[in-house]
């Protein structure tokens, strides 16, 4: 039987859940039962789609819920922050799986009640960390896991995606601490854009195969540049894990040029490196080369593995277990590390908005270089 799937918003990265799915019911795999609209005026060829694939359109979320208790197999709910664990146990209760939309949500507390909600109703919630369904980063997890590079003793990532003026105006919580009505957001690089590399970093220094690294500290610092903002633009921190890896995480938006996000891994016998829209490669201590390979998209992947294990079929999807380290990782941060206000090394670009830090690349590939942040190799933004 089709599973029959329910999906929450089709345009912003909503879109991109509806293209995959339109994919998934092209093939066969699914029935798009079900979607939620609260801009219809605004997407009027995507609910000409809908209307094709027979597809019956609400226009809430709640709407929907109502109307297809017990009805629906998979809730895809690719919303912002503060409606995701609402939203989780609310498909739940309608006895309906889900692939939420990362981070898995804003707290620890959060997470642990969408967890409790997995064994009250017995459906699943998978998180979409989508780099973690990637065929290549499953590879070398089962490949780290097996021992033959040895033990991991640091594991590096940075990554510089600028965003300017209409990023930081496309909703109403983008960089806020939290909601108004006190629900956590915490909303910021590390926890938006760039969440997927610290999850995946957790995730390759996890000791099995479906686990993620704990986090016991962090140390580094957080930098604002953008006064609009209640959190920071970039962040330069290490966290280590209850096994004593260093975990670096290099991250801005306050940049002039992109650098997709890199993830190097050094062992004991060798070392892992991967980047995004790119290549990965694993190495011996000598510097051979044992396995490599180009990194593909990995959403296909994603939804193909989610539309698998709600057939009832054994497949990994990312669980709200390893998502949870993602957000302890984050609590931690914000609990530990205040924000530097940026002035004196800022610029501003008067075409959009976009502010770019001094040297924010060449210092990211020095810190690369030496293992250490910026403030350990004499660099301190104002």
């Amino acid at each position: 039987m089709k599973i029959k799937v329910g999906l929450i918003g089709v345009s912003g990265y909503g879109r991109t859940h509806f293209s995959h799915l339109r994919k998934l019911f092209d093939d066969g795999s699914i029935e798009l039962s079900a979607a939620a609209v609260i801009n219809p005026d605004q997407v009027p060829n995507e609910l000409a789609v809908l209307k094709q694939m027979g597809s019956t359109v609400f226009p809430s979320a709640d709407a929907m819920f109502d109307a297809m208790n017990g009805k629906l197999d998979l809730v895809c709910i690719p919303t912002g922050i503060p409606f995701h664990e609402k939203m989780t146990v609310r498909a739940h209760e309608i006895g309906a799986n889900v692939l939420v939309e990362k981070p898995a949500a804003s707290s620890s507390a959060a997470v642990s009640r969408m967890m409790e909600s997995e064994k009250r109703s017995g459906h699943f919630a998978a998180v979409g960390f989508q780099h973690i369904y990637a065929r290549e980063i499953q590879f070398i997890k089962k490949y780290l896991v097996s021992g033959r590079l040895g033990s991991v003793r640091r594991i590096f990532c940075c990554g510089i995606w600028p965003r300017n003026d209409s990023y930081y105006a496309r909703n109403n919580w983008v960089g806020k601490i939290a909601a108004a009505d006190g629900t956590p957001i915490l909303d910021s690089p590390i926890n938006n854009a760039f969440a997927h590399y610290l999850n995946l970093e957790l995730f390759l220094a996890g000791s099995s195969f479906e686990t993620s690294a704990h986090a016991v500290s962090v140390e580094g610092a957080l930098y604002r540049a953008r006064k609009t903002i209640e959190t920071f633009d970039t962040c330069t921190v290490r966290f280590t894990s209850d096994g004593g890896i260093p975990i670096f995480t290099l991250l801005s938006h306050t940049a002039a040029q992109a650098d997709d996000p890199m993830i190097l891994i050094e062992c004991e016998n060798g070392s892992v490196y991967w980047k995004v829209n790119d290549s990965w490669n694993i190495c011996s201590m000598t510097g051979k080369l044992l396995y490599s390979g180009v990194v593909e998209p990995p959403h296909i992947d994603m939804f193909r593995d989610v539309i698998d294990k709600a057939s009832g079929r054994q497949v990994f999807c990312c669980p709200l277990s390893v998502a949870a380290e993602h957000t302890h990782c984050i609590e931690m941060l914000s609990g530990k590390l205040t924000p530097v206000e940026l002035n004196d090394s800022i610029t501003r670009i008067p075409e959009n908005g976009q502010l770019v830090l001094d040297r924010v690349e060449s210092v990211f590939t020095e810190c690369l270089r030496r293992k250490a942040l910026p403030a350990e190799i004499g660099i301190a933004w104002k």
